[in-house]
Order: C-alpha cells, then structure tokens, then sequence
C-alpha cells in the first residue's frame, strides 16, 4: 500500500494526458462557440445544465479521491462509480420515491448535490489511510446520484438516449482529466489539498442540504393577517351619491325676508 501511495511520473501516461484533456476542451469550447439552433438539444443541454458547478463539483472530488487513493482501490471505485450510474439509471424511480420522504427533496433535485458532495468529500478530508475503504461506497453514492441528477435535467423528459450518454461521457472526461493530471506529477501537498476540498465539499453539502430541510420552516415571525386591511380600513362609498343624501341640491333658492339684501350670487 505504501508504494501505491507514493506519487510517481509515468512516461506513458505524459501524451494520454494532454490527449485526453485537450480533447475534452475542444469539444466544449467548440460547442460553446455555436449557436443556440446548431448545438442540437444534447448539445445545448451541456452548455446550459451539464456543466454547471453543482453538477461537476462531487465529480471533481471523485478525481481527486481516485488519484490519492491505491491504483487497485482506485480501479474497484472506478467500476463502483460506473456500477452506480447504471443503478441510478434502471432505478431512478424507487430512489425518488425514497428521497421525497426528506422534507425540501423535491424542490431540491432530491438533494442529489449535498449527498455526493457530502460522500465524496468525507472520503477526502477524513485522510490517506481510510480512504481506500471510504472511496468504494462513496463512488458508488455519486454515481447514483449523478445518473439521477442528468435524468432529472433530461430536457426530453427521458426521451432521449444521447442525453443521458452526452452527460456520461462529460463525466468520464472529468473524472479522467483530473485523474491524469494528479496521477502525472509528484506533487506531496496533493494530499493536504485533496483534504482542503473535501472539506469545502462537506461544508457546500452541509450548508446546501440545510437550506433544503430547512426551507419548509423557514417563516417569518410576525405575519399579518388576511383580513387586517379590511378591519382597519374605511367603509366602502359609493362612487355616484344617492339622490336623498342632498336633498337640497338643484332646488330654487329661497326667497330673502323683507329688507334682507340679497347675494350677488346664486348658485
């Protein structure tokens, strides 16, 4: 275990690396540049919704762990992570329904971001030593997750393939990217750095997931009543008086007593 743990430079992986990375950029910075009605709905959906920082964040932090973590245990969470993408997808629905029962779960893409970031993120932060065990669960956790996060985000409702496939395939990009550029150099603050970010992981997991649980009982202290404008209010008036409430106007003025002067003005 302590040599799988020691950073080293392979040569063979130098070329696969810039490949892979280069090749990934490439295709979203050329999506990027298209037009909205030349993208076609796969790729639009990666530009507006796959590559936002909630989705990538527990992806990111899976790189990581798989980079600091043994090549073997590294090589069973891969296929762990693959294992849970395929579980998120056949049963997307029994998860829901175990989900809606936490209060915010619905209005929350069923907290699909605190739980991955929450299981990656302990994963990291919590050290070298346990992580090759931690890493087996929580690689199965966020692929699961994140299956169901693209599902939910499907802009066909489901009804097309390539979606869920276009987000995979962002995924293993990803994944690998950030697998191949720490695997690459030998750089001994990786690992005080991979527990920094799995705490940010943990804390965006715990302050996100809060907000959810919390967000039904979140009222404020005084409200004022429905009915409080009407009982402080002034009665209603009619907007034409009736023709009794004056009775006086329009009728002749009356005649002055004798010696009395007379206005100049008559109504």
């Amino acid at each position: 275990m302590a040599s799988d743990l020691t950073f080293r430079r392979p040569a063979r992986l130098g070329w696969l690396r810039h490949l892979w990375v280069l090749a990934g950029l490439s295709v979203l910075i050329a999506l990027a540049l298209l037009g909205p009605e030349q993208r076609g709905e796969a790729g639009a959906w990666l530009i507006r919704d796959a590559v936002s920082a909630a989705r990538l964040f527990p992806l990111v932090g899976l790189g990581i762990a798989l980079a600091l973590a043994p090549r073997r245990a590294a090589g069973t969470a891969a296929a762990l992570w693959v294992a849970g993408m395929a579980a998120g997808l056949v049963f997307r629905v029994e998860i829901m329904a175990a989900l809606q029962q936490i209060p915010g779960a619905i209005t929350h893409h069923f907290l699909t971001l605190p739980i991955s970031a929450i299981a990656i993120g302990a994963t990291l932060a919590l050290g070298r030593w346990p992580r090759p065990v931690l890493i087996q669960p929580a690689a199965l956790i966020v692929g699961a997750m994140y299956a169901l996060a693209t599902k939910l985000s499907d802009p066909s409702y489901g009804g097309a393939p390539w979606i869920f496939a276009a987000g995979a395939a962002l995924a293993i990009w990803l994944i690998g990217a950030v697998y191949l550029v720490l695997r690459s150099w030998n750089a001994r603050w990786f690992e005080i750095a991979g527990r920094i970010v799995g705490s940010w992981l943990v804390a965006i997991g715990l302050l996100y997931g809060g907000v959810a649980l919390m967000g039904g009982k979140l009222k404020p202290k005084t409200q004022t009543p429905a009915n409080a404008a009407s009982e402080n209010a002034p009665a209603p008036q009619a907007a034409v008086p009736g023709a009794d409430e004056f009775p006086s106007f329009g009728a002749p003025p009356s005649s002055a007593p004798p010696g009395a002067r007379t206005p100049d003005f008559q109504p």
